[in-house]
């Protein structure tokens, strides 16, 4: 019997000498933990920076002259950094268009927010659709993107599928709280959407084209009822 007294204290006591593999594994555990955030967060902002640096490569050099080189440069990254995030032009372009889709989005919710009456959201929305019009940068880049995608037919289906995606909401409801959109219909919202660009793009192109033709004065008469056509679904009915 004491033997076995005895047996269990030095057992005991061994357990006590012997650190808990529960507590011991956690700061381990930790460690890893706290390396993986700081690489996402790394690489989250490596990927905003390479972003910010090919919309400014973008807007100085074009979407077919800019170069993935001035680009990582810019941004400070080198060339291998640009690959560990994106393929090529095409996909940073593509995540640049979704942030800025996403800006879009937020902008025409304020502008509509608490507005009520169909014509009162026409005007407001015609007015912005102006302002799109005079600040072109964005849009030539957008419509440089399509003709580069026409011009290479291998890539145009997937190059457009990315595009139309980049500038459809995660959830629909995002949109339609503002916005009358069925979002049962995403095919008809694809090609309003698309319908909206042709408008802006073409706008865009002929006012820098010709401005002593198509001025502001013609644009501000033109817009109006054109946008009334095309949003008229959308903007039927006041928020409730």
């Amino acid at each position: 019997m004491l033997v076995r007294v005895n047996s269990v204290q030095k057992m005991t006591e061994h357990a006590k000498t012997q650190p808990d593999s529960r507590l011991s594994r956690e700061p381990r555990d930790d460690a890893k933990l706290a390396r993986r955030l700081r690489q996402v967060e790394r690489t989250q902002a490596t990927r905003m920076a390479l972003v910010a640096s090919a919309e400014r490569i973008f807007a100085r050099d074009g979407f077919e002259a800019a170069r993935i080189e001035d680009i990582a440069l810019d941004a400070g990254r080198t060339r291998g950094a640009f690959y560990a995030n994106f393929d090529g032009k095409a996909e940073i372009f593509i995540a640049l268009r979704s942030i800025t889709f996403r800006r879009l989005r937020s902008e025409v919710s304020a502008l509509l927010a608490n507005v009520r009456g169909k014509k009162a959201r026409e005007r407001r929305v015609a007015r912005y659709l102006l302002e799109q019009i005079h600040d072109s940068q964005s849009l030539l880049l957008q419509l440089e993107f399509k003709l580069f995608a026409i011009r290479h037919p291998e890539m145009r289906e997937e190059l457009a599928k990315r595009h139309l995606d980049a500038q459809t909401p995660d959830k629909m409801e995002e949109l339609a709280e503002e916005l009358r959109v069925d979002e049962n219909a995403p095919l008809e919202q694809l090609r309003r959407g698309l319908a909206i660009e042709a408008l802006l793009e073409g706008f865009a192109v002929s006012a820098l084209f010709s401005p002593e033709v198509m001025d502001r004065e013609v644009l501000a008469q033109t817009i109006p009822p054109l946008a009334s056509i095309l949003l008229s679904d959308w903007l039927g009915h006041s928020r409730s």
